[in-house]
């Protein structure tokens, strides 16, 4: 018989159940076959198109969820790695965890077998402008580098490679639910906002799964918290405990001197040390308070690693941001356009509101609502908004919320909704797509609606001559 295969820590897996074969499951599923496993793979997908890029010999079987749901688990199963879209209440995954089998996420899957430490990132919202600025700065002070996770690359997918690079890896809440030993050197929590309570039965286990990045962290490791954000900053993990603030200072970590102004400096403080200048806010390449703290838990995650505060402001000076995150598009004519697809959630699209001129916004929102609240836009909305455009499934949900305060266009389609505002937008207006919605009902993702978005301002440029507006 063939020794077993070894996953790392202890683990001999001869076959393992990957549940959801997207981006990272594949890679997942890819891995494991790459260690000797046998790999049976479940998918929303026709098992018939179940088809995966896998070391030569692997035994590798596909079900579909339909096939799946009239199917007993395999006796011969000894793990299951789930894919973070997966709800984790379905049958198979009840059934591995009755026999006592291990449930675990994809970065839980990769973490032992990594040479070089992990840098994490968390939080409702800026998870992956946090993500790409931290090894943005890591690499600029001369570390090699792997971004990835949530962010677009899976773990699992760089395992194999030179040793000693650095992890840096977004996190969200669903991979969270299932890891045991991930143990990140360095790790930060940007922010809880309500999200995703579609899945979650309240904001409270929303934030427990959250919270579950520092577990099994120590006092060897360091732990990055927004001192803003009340339930963030309340907690206390085992690790060295680091806050930033754009609101005021702190005894360790980092915040702006004399206030959140122009000109301001982002200084770092240590306990019985002298403070350090990381880098002025004129060095900011992207806009918005959000960006401000983005930066600041950057530099504290780059600088747990040893960067240098010039490697900080070096980095910020060539970074040019991320598509479909507050990203304004190249159009002639006198109205601005932001492409901010990524705010999937009402507290993301009150953080790209926030920079913007007062009644001069005209607001595309919704798409698959997530549970949270509308509402909670009111304010920003009579302070920022002209018009509101609605779409996709949550229309009414938002047009009743919010209709009431400015004039509220039932658009329905992406389309539409760039046809009315390039009729509606005056020169000086902004036009922004900060739907507050999961983009699956009428979209493949948040990019493809960001580009769809994209495509649309354009050809109404060109059909205008001049540009919209």
């Amino acid at each position: 018989m063939s020794a077993a295969p070894d996953l790392g820590a202890g683990r001999h897996w001869r076959r393992v159940l990957v549940y959801g074969l997207g981006v990272s499951g594949a890679a997942a599923a890819r891995l494991a076959a790459s260690r000797g496993a046998a790999v049976l793979g479940v998918d929303a997908r026709a098992a018939r198109d179940l088809e995966l890029d896998l070391p030569a010999g692997t035994r590798f079987e596909a079900w579909s969820e339909e096939d799946a749901a009239g199917c007993e688990l395999p006796a011969d199963v000894d793990a299951v790695v789930l894919s973070p879209g997966v709800p984790p209440g379905r049958p198979l995954l009840a059934a591995a965890r009755e026999r006592g089998l291990p449930v675990v996420a994809e970065i839980e899957l990769a973490f032992p077998l990594l040479d070089g430490p992990v840098v994490a990132i968390t939080g409702s919202n800026g998870k992956s402008t946090t993500t790409a600025l931290t090894g943005a700065m890591l690499a600029a002070a001369g570390r090699a580098v792997e971004v990835c996770g949530n962010i677009g690359t899976a773990l699992s997918s760089v395992v194999d490679g030179p040793p000693g690079r650095t992890f840096v890896v977004e996190v969200s809440s669903f991979q969270l639910e299932a890891v045991d030993g991930f143990r990140p050197r360095a790790a930060a929590w940007l922010n809880l906002s309500p999200d995703h309570l579609d899945r979650y039965a309240s904001l409270d286990d929303y934030a427990a799964a959250k919270a579950r990045l520092f577990d099994r962290q120590t006092a060897d490791d360091v732990a990055v918290l927004n001192a803003d954000d009340q339930r963030v900053a309340a907690l206390a993990p085992a690790s060295r405990r680091r806050l930033f603030s754009r609101a005021g200072e702190v005894a360790d970590g980092c915040f702006v001197a004399g206030g959140t102004v122009v000109g301001g400096t982002v200084v770092e403080r240590t306990p019985g040390g002298a403070e350090e200048a990381l880098f002025e806010l004129a060095d900011l390449p992207l806009a918005g308070a959000h960006n401000l703290e983005n930066a600041m838990a950057a530099a504290l995650l780059a600088r747990a690693l040893d960067a240098s505060p010039e490697a900080i402001r070096r980095a910020l000076a060539g970074f040019s941001g991320l598509p479909h995150r507050m990203q304004r598009l190249e159009v002639p004519g006198p109205v601005a356009w932001y492409d901010d697809s990524k705010a999937t959630n009402v507290a993301a699209a009150a953080k790209s509101l926030e920079g913007l001129p007062d009644g001069r916004v005209h607001l595309i929102l919704g798409g698959r609502a997530k549970g949270d609240d509308p509402a909670e836009l009111a304010p920003l909305v009579t302070a920022k908004v002209r018009a509101i455009y609605v779409i996709g499934e949550s229309a009414g949900l938002f047009a009743s919320a919010l209709g009431g305060l400015v004039p509220c266009h039932d658009a329905g389609t992406l389309e539409r909704a760039v046809e009315e505002a390039v009729r509606r937008a005056e020169p000086g207006d902004v036009v922004l797509l900060a739907p507050a919605c999961a983009s699956f009902d009428q979209f493949d993702n948040y990019a493809h609606r960001g580009r769809e978005f994209a495509r649309l301002v354009r050809r109404a440029g060109a059909t205008h001559g001049g540009g919209p507006g």
